[in-house]
Formats: C-alpha cells, structure tokens, sequence
C-alpha cells in the first residue's frame, strides 16, 4: 500500500480544493489544513500558491496530452484514430473531474486563464494538424479544421460542464456507464458522417 508523501498530500488537497473553489478561492492555509501539513512546507515544495497550482496544471495536461497523442498518433486508418481519440478524451474527462472544473472556472475569466490557453492551445494544434494533412478540404470553407475542432470540442465538453441539466434531458444520470457508452457511439456517428463528407472528393 502506498503511504502518500507531504509533497503528494499537499498536490492531492490543492486539486480538490482548486476545483470545489477555484484558484482565488483557495488559500495555503486550507490546503495545509487539508492536507495535514503546513505553509511551510507548500512553500519547500511549490515556493507559492501559484507554483502549486502550476504543477496541478502540468500534471494534468501533461497526461492529457500524452493520452491524446498514443490514441491519435497510432498506426492505422485515421477514422479508427479519431474514434480512439474521442474515446480517450472521453474517459480523461470522466475520471478526472476537477480537471474541468479548475478549467472551466479559469477561462471564464480566472487570473490563470492565460496559462490555461497556452496549455490546450498545442494539444489543438496537432489534432488539426494530422485531419489537415489528411484532407486537404479541411485547409478552408465550411469543413475547415478549425471549425470541426469547435464543433467536436463543444460537443465533448459541454456533455460534463451541463451533466446536471442533461440529467433532466435523459431522465438519468448522464456519467452512467450506459450514457458514457451511448455519448462515445454517437460522435464516433459524428465523425464517420464527417470523414464520408471529407471522401466524397
């Protein structure tokens, strides 16, 4: 069994605390509190609450960024790829709800909301770049990669951000294995309507 560290009680609290209130609404003091540990200590490890909530940053998309890319940068056809993108993302996003939470709650207009942008921003970036190098049609028009990335971000994201208002919409609890499974089934049909379009040519 693993005995967490200070280090890693201290990370774990600033994740859970970062996503209930958000950066400005945490303080040192609670996630020493939290933690078991004391400001002292965050300042050893992290030198300032900005550098723990940088490092909470990190973590996160670090491991996004490598999920996405071992299911996008795979050998074979680039519709399996995609599927196995959307897959990916969506089991990030499932098992990691503060990771939402601290994201949503930043680029709304959070102090960090830079740092958040330079983050996602290269992740986009090389999924636009394997369908733009796929299909040249992406390149501009109504099917310019650009606009799909929009369209297919919005259609993940928002599934979490307004979990609580699809409950009422399905009538059950959308984070069930079932509508998890349906919502992936779904825009993989996304996706294949999409590339029979971009073939047609």
């Amino acid at each position: 069994m693993h005995i967490m560290n200070n280090r890693e009680r201290i990370f774990k609290a600033a994740d859970r605390l970062f996503g209930e209130v958000g950066f400005d609404g945490a303080s040192t003091s609670k996630i020493a509190e939290i933690s078991n540990t004391n400001k002292a200590l965050i300042h050893y490890h992290f030198k300032t609450k900005e550098g723990l909530f940088q490092a909470v940053l990190e973590c996160y998309f670090q491991n996004l960024s490598e999920t996405l890319q071992e299911a996008l940068l795979q050998e074979g056809p680039i519709r399996g790829r995609l599927g196995h993108l959307i897959n990916a993302y969506i089991d990030f996003l499932e098992h990691n709800k503060n990771y939402l939470r601290i994201v949503q709650r930043e680029i709304m207009g959070g102090k960090n909301k830079g740092r958040i942008i330079n983050h996602m921003i290269p992740i986009f970036e090389i999924i636009m770049d394997v369908i733009r190098e796929t299909f040249p049609r992406t390149r501009s028009g109504d099917l310019s990669v650009e606009q799909l990335m929009i369209s297919f971000y919005g259609m993940i994201i928002t599934y979490f951000t307004c979990s609580d208002v699809l409950q009422h919409l399905l009538k059950t609890d959308p984070m069930s294995k079932k509508n998890i499974r349906d919502r992936k089934k779904h825009l993989r049909t996304m996706v294949d309507m999409v590339l029979d379009t971009l073939q047609e040519d």
